[in-house]
C-alpha cells in the first residue's frame, strides 16, 4: 500500500475542529432529502470528540426519524461501496454502508451546504440496495482485508453507531 495512503489516514484520524461550528440560525424549514450537511459530531453528542460531520437525508422514516448516510471529504478513501458525488464546493464521498437515523431538531443544528437532485438521492439509494445503477462513480474494491479503506469505513463506523442503532427504535 502506498505509505501517502498511510500517512492520509493518520492525518484522518487526528483531524479535530479546533473551531466551535457555529450554525448562523436554527433553521424553521423541515430537513431537505436530498440535502447535504455540515456541523461537528459534538453537535449531536457533548462526549464525542469535535471531528467534522456531513451528512446526506435520503429520507423520512417516521414522525421522529430520518435516515442519512454518512458523508466525508475524504474521498480517496471511497471503496466499491461508497459514491463519489461532485459538489459545486468540493468533492465528497456517500458512504452507503455507513447509514444513521437522526430527528429533525438535530438535522436543523447543522448548516444545509448543498442539494442533490431527488433522481440522483434515488439513484444512491438503489446502489446502496445492491442495484446495478449506471452514471455513479464509485472507489476501488480493496483487495485484501488489511487495506486501508476497509479501516477507514470501520472508524467511520464509530463515529455514528450508537445514531445507527436508532434503527431499532424506529420499528418500536
Amino acid at each position: 500500500m502506498a505509505i501517502w495512503l498511510k500517512d492520509l489516514f493518520q492525518e484522518y484520524l487526528e483531524e479535530e475542529l479546533k473551531e466551535k461550528i457555529r450554525i448562523p440560525m436554527v433553521s424553521r424549514k423541515p430537513p431537505v432529502i436530498g440535502g447535504v450537511y455540515f456541523g461537528g459530531l459534538k453537535t449531536l453528542d457533548k462526549s464525542k470528540p469535535n471531528k467534522p460531520l456531513y451528512f446526506l437525508v435520503v429520507r423520512r422514516i417516521d414522525k421522529r426519524f430520518y435516515e442519512v448516510f454518512k458523508v466525508s471529504d475524504w474521498h480517496l478513501f471511497a471503496s466499491h461501496r461508497d459514491v463519489i458525488i461532485k459538489l459545486p464546493e468540493m468533492t465528497l464521498m456517500v458512504e452507503t454502508g455507513n447509514n444513521f437515523y437522526l430527528t429533525e431538531a438535530e438535522i436543523k443544528r447543522f448548516l444545509l451546504i448543498s442539494s442533490l437532485p431527488e433522481d440522483e438521492v434515488n439513484k444512491i439509494k438503489k446502489f446502496r440496495s445492491g442495484r446495478k445503477v449506471e452514471g455513479l462513480k464509485k472507489g476501488f474494491e480493496p483487495i485484501f482485508s488489511d487495506d486501508i479503506r476497509n479501516k477507514f469505513s470501520s472508524q467511520e463506523f464509530e463515529l455514528i453507531k450508537e445514531f445507527h442503532m436508532r434503527l431499532f427504535t424506529c420499528i418500536l
